[in-house]
Order: structure tokens, then C-alpha cells, then sequence
């Protein structure tokens, strides 16, 4: 279950929203709007008819009334940034008195009941101590509306709740509420057996998107969400560089509007950015996201950790291009890397390397997290950065890619550049990047394909042996399957694609003997309890390229993999 916190001003203008059932509207059409939960007194009044205008105004002057009894007043601050100095400053006050969550099940959790939905919202108002039970203090009045299901088929309610109590005090839960709303609804999916979200017991869960982001990209002809089509962009170019200052501009390059924070004081000392889609007309507004909104691991420091660390005419070079980017100047440097011509057989050795990232793969315990996180936002640059090159696949690619890349979601703080592996996706990414003018017959596509399963199979692998199950499913169906039935039409070396029919079929039933519990797909290991490791299974992480003995595969390497 998805909760989606939003506080405002306006309880008349979304109890109106949420009654109205406008049948010419193209989205999110309102079916039988009705209340499903709230306080008795409420239900005695509302709790049996469909909802219209009228009864939307008897509700909130129900709700607003001990606000407007007690006279007590709740404001946000307004921020704007100061464009000559670049210093968040607070422009102003709004109201904030209305607290608008909406509960969202899955798809395939199909619809609830009633009483279902009335016993969902009450406890999870209790753990929002939005009643009396719940704090302990005076209840706070609340509305639940139920209409209908979402335009991508989720069943769902609406909570309209005031902030203020009825004895005039103010709701103590608006700060932190957002994190508590999402550890209620980890406790409510356990209580009332609903399906949980893929991703989050693992902590791998990734932004949701929201309606109006959909409609936006419905409206200008996009397959995806602007910050999704962000995230993609944003991994494939930090994948294919070798320093910031060519991020900077590979990004910029993929049309993208790249804007940097600095550091307070400062006009060089870079901290952060944001990035928004450049618009198609002049008309169109800018819509920026913090990079750590589009991943966990496309923040700045995220970024950097891909890049070793820079001399000081490489630091001076990063601080040149952002300097552009923020002035909205064209590159300072117009033949970086990025843009050199692929060299003939380019991709040839990009695939080696991704053979030689599997080997890599093979030789790193499951539990570090870090080392995964970063083999799977590698893998998924390369598949974005493949999408962009394959336009008759790239739906198919983009899925794979974000599938991958809730894989490299792990919470931690950025570390210190480092050198990057010579065993890595970056050869593939910006192969695939810079091969767009010369046409799929210059690119080894089956060769390339085939190491980038083997590495999506490896960190789908990894999920069994860790037992994030859900996790392991989801990457097979959205990743791997999804990737075995591109076609290679159209590339070159084609002979390269043909698969081992026999090997391919043991490693699937290595996969589902895994997934049925009955041990552990990797060679030589047991479940953790003393099962044996699954007779005759292959490795699942297939050496295509670069055979070499398992015992030289670590030396002079990190933990991580990387050279010493």
C-alpha cells in the first residue's frame, strides 16, 4: 500500500475534487464517490449515499469548524531562490491546515470492500494520531472517500483530515509525517494482508510517480514521466564518462536543462544539481528535480563516486562546465570524449569488458550491498543508454533498465572518487551512445546482449541468495524476460547472439528451483541451514569471455573488485 502525503490551504477545493464525477474528463474519472470511513458523527450523515457538490460543503464545514470555532492558525513558509545570490530565502506564508493522504493498493490486489477500507483508514489515522486513540489527545476530524479505481487500475482512497483538534490545538504529526505514513502502511499491509510493495522490506524502493506527472508526459506525446526519462539520462551519460566535466556535458547534450547548487558563499564549489527535460516550446515550463529525487544513486556524490578522483585542471574543467550549464551557455569544450567517432570494433571490446564485469560479478559475497548497488546502476546506464540508441526497442530497454535499477538503491552517503573498473559498463554505455549516427550494423548487438543478461541474471541471482524474493521476481519478469525476447534484427555480428539452448535451459531451472525454496542456485553453497547447493546447476553467472580460474579472478583487488 502507497500512501501520498499533500498539505494545503483548500478543504473546499478538494473535498470538490474528490466528489466530482465528470464524465468527459479523460483521467482518473470519479465513479460513485462515497465515504467509506471518518469519525461517527460523519458516518451517520454521509456514511450511505453518493457524494455530491451539496454534501462536499456539509463536509468540510464539518471538518473546518473547530478551526474557524478556535480561530487557530497553521502556515507554511514560501522559499524562492535568490537568483543573484543564489540563497534560499523565505518570500512569504501560506495556509497549510489540510492534511490530504491518498492509500493506494496494487493492481493486483484488485478491489476491497467497504469495511475493509473503513477498517484500513481507521488504523491508519490511529497510527497518524489523528484520533483520540491513537494520542492519547483531543481526535482531530477526518474524512475517507472512496471513487473507484486509479486510470492504471489501483483501487485507492482519499483521507481529508484537518490539522487543527477539537479543542483548537494543533495536530502535532505534521512534521515527519511522510516517513511515519510509510511505516504505517508497512504495519497495515502485515495486519490486513495486503500486498507489499516490491522493494520496500529491502529498502530498495524506488520514487513513485505521480498522477499529474503522468498526464503531463500523456499530453506531450511521452512514454515516460519526466523524472523517470531524467533518471535515465541523468545514469546513462554518468556511466559512459571518465570525468564531471564530460558528464556535464553529456547530459546537457541529451536534452537535458542542467542547473548546479553551490555551496553557500560560493560560485565554484559545486554541491548538488537539479536537472529538468529541455522543453519543446518556448512556452513550455521547466519542471527541475534534485538529483537524488531521480535515484538514490544520482545524487552529486553518488555521481562523483564514478569518476577518479580529479587533478586540478580536471576540478577546474568540472567548475568551467557547470559554470555554462548554470549561465545556460553552450559547452566550453566542443570535442570532449563524448564526442570522438566510435572506433571500429568499439563494441567488440565493450562486450569483453562486460565479460569481464560477470567474472567480477562471480567473485563478490551477496550480502555486500555496495558493491551490487553499483554493478546494478552500471548495468542499468547501459540499458538506457541502449534504449536511446534502439528506438524500435527502447520501451522494452528503458523497462529493463529502471527494473535494474531499483537494484542500486541503497541508502548510504556518497563516498570519494575512486578509480573505475576496467571491468565495467562504462565502454558499453558510451559505445551505445556514441554509435546513434552509424546505424545498429556498427554494434555487436547479440554479443552485447548476451553479457548484459548474463549480468542481469547475476544480479537476479543475488536476490535469491540474499532471499529478497519479491525482488528476485520482479527482476525476472522485468528485466530478464523482458531482455530475451528483444530481437537482435538489424546489428551486426549476428552469429554472436545464438545461445547454448541446453545451458540457457538449465540455468531457468536453476532460477526456479531456487525460488521454490529448496536451495541455493550458486555452486557449493547451501541455504543456510545446511541444504545442499542445487545438484548439477550451472553457475549462473556464465564466463562467456575471458575464462579464467576462480582463484587468480581477486588478485591485486579491493573487496569492491577494483584495482589496488
Amino acid at each position: 500500500m502507497i500512501p501520498n502525503v499533500v498539505k494545503g490551504g483548500d478543504m473546499r477545493g478538494l473535498l470538490q475534487y474528490l466528489v466530482e464525477t465528470d464524465q468527459g474528463r479523460t483521467h482518473n474519472v470519479h465513479d460513485n464517490p462515497h465515504v467509506v470511513s471518518g469519525d461517527h458523527h460523519l458516518m451517520a450523515w454521509h456514511g450511505a449515499e453518493q457524494l455530491d457538490g451539496a454534501a462536499a460543503n456539509e463536509i468540510v464545514d464539518y471538518l473546518d469548524e473547530p478551526r474557524k470555532r478556535w480561530g487557530t492558525e497553521i502556515c507554511a513558509q514560501v522559499r524562492a531562490r535568490d537568483p543573484e545570490t543564489d540563497e534560499v530565502k523565505v518570500v512569504g506564508y501560506r495556509e497549510q491546515n489540510v492534511w490530504h493522504c491518498s492509500l493506494s493498493l496494487s493492481a493486483e490486489e484488485g478491489a476491497v470492500d467497504e469495511d475493509r477500507w473503513d477498517a484500513i483508514a481507521r488504523d491508519f489515522m490511529d497510527r497518524m494520531g489523528f484520533t483520540e486513540e491513537g494520542s492519547g489527545k483531543a481526535p482531530a476530524r477526518w474524512v475517507a472517500i472512496h471513487h473507484g479505481t486509479s486510470s492504471a487500475g489501483n483501487d485507492h482512497v482519499h483521507i481529508a483530515a484537518s490539522m487543527v483538534r477539537e479543542d483548537g490545538t494543533r495536530w502535532d504529526g505534521r512534521f515527519g509525517d511522510w516517513r511515519r505514513a510509510q511505516e504505517a502502511c508497512r504495519e497495515l499491509e502485515i495486519k490486513h494482508g495486503l500486498r507489499p510493495v516490491v522493494g520496500r522490506e529491502s529498502g530498495l524502493a524506488v520514487r513513485g510517480e505521480k498522477a499529474a506527472e503522468r498526464e503531463t508526459a500523456k499530453r506531450a506525446g511521452l512514454t515516460n514521466t519526466a523524472p523517470v526519462e531524467l533518471a535515465h539520462r541523468v545514469r546513462a551519460t554518468a556511466v559512459a564518462s571518465t570525468s564531471e566535466a564530460e558528464w556535464v556535458r553529456r547530459v546537457r547534450g541529451s536534452g537535458v536543462v542542467l542547473k548546479p547548487y553551490y555551496a553557500k558563499g560560493t560560485t565554484d564549489v559545486v554541491t548538488g544539481y537539479k536537472a529538468a527535460l529541455r522543453p519543446e516550446t518556448y512556452s513550455d515550463k521547466l519542471v527541475f528535480y534534485g538529483g537524488g529525487r531521480l535515484g538514490k544513486d544520482l545524487s552529486l556524490p553518488r555521481i562523483r563516486e564514478h569518476f577518479a578522483e580529479p587533478t586540478i585542471d580536471e576540478a577546474d574543467a568540472a567548475v568551467v562546465e557547470w559554470t555554462a550549464a548554470a549561465k545556460g551557455r553552450p559547452p566550453a569544450v566542443q570535442s570532449g570524449r563524448e564526442s570522438a567517432q566510435m572506433a571500429p570494433g568499439a563494441s567488440v571490446e565493450a562486450a569483453h569488458r562486460l565479460g569481464a564485469l560477470n567474472e567480477r560479478l562471480a567473485s563478490i559475497d551477496p550480502v555486500d550491498h555496495v558493491a551490487w548497488g553499483d554493478a546494478a546502476r552500471d548495468v542499468s546506464g547501459a540499458l538506457s543508454a541502449w534504449a536511446r540508441f534502439d528506438p524500435e526497442n527502447r520501451q522494452a530497454l528503458n523497462d529493463a533498465a529502471r527494473q535494474v535499477a531499483r537494484s542500486a538503491q541503497v541508502s548510504r552517503r556518497g563516498g570519494p572518487p575512486r578509480a573505475r573498473p576496467k571491468a565495467g559498463a562504462m565502454g558499453a554505455a558510451a559505445v551505445l551512445l556514441q554509435a546513434r549516427t552509424g546505424g545498429k550494423g556498427t554494434v555487436a548487438g547479440g554479443l552485447l546482449m548476451r553479457q548484459v543478461l548474463a549480468a542481469t541474471v547475476a544480479l537476479r541471482d543475488r536476490q535469491v541468495a540474499v532471499r529478497q524474493l519479491a525482488e528476485a521476481r520482479a527482476l525476472h519478469a522485468g528485466a530478464v524476460q523482458r531482455l530475451q525476447q528483444i530481437p537482435m534484427v538489424g546489428y551486426g555480428d549476428e552469429t554472436t547472439a545464438v545461445q547454448n539452448a541446453a545451458a540457457e535451459q538449465q540455468s531457468v531451472r536453476a532460477y526456479e528451483i531456487a525460488m521454490s525454496g529448496r536451495g541455493d542456485p550458486r555452486p557449493g553453497r547451501t541455504d543456510g541451514q545446511g541444504t545442499p547447493a542445487i545438484e548439477g546447476a550451472p553457475d549462473p553467472l556464465p564466463r562467456v569471455l575471458g575464462e579464467r580460474p576462480r582463484d587468480t579472478r581477486t588478485a591485486g583487488k579491493d573487496r569492491h573488485g577494483y584495482d589496488r
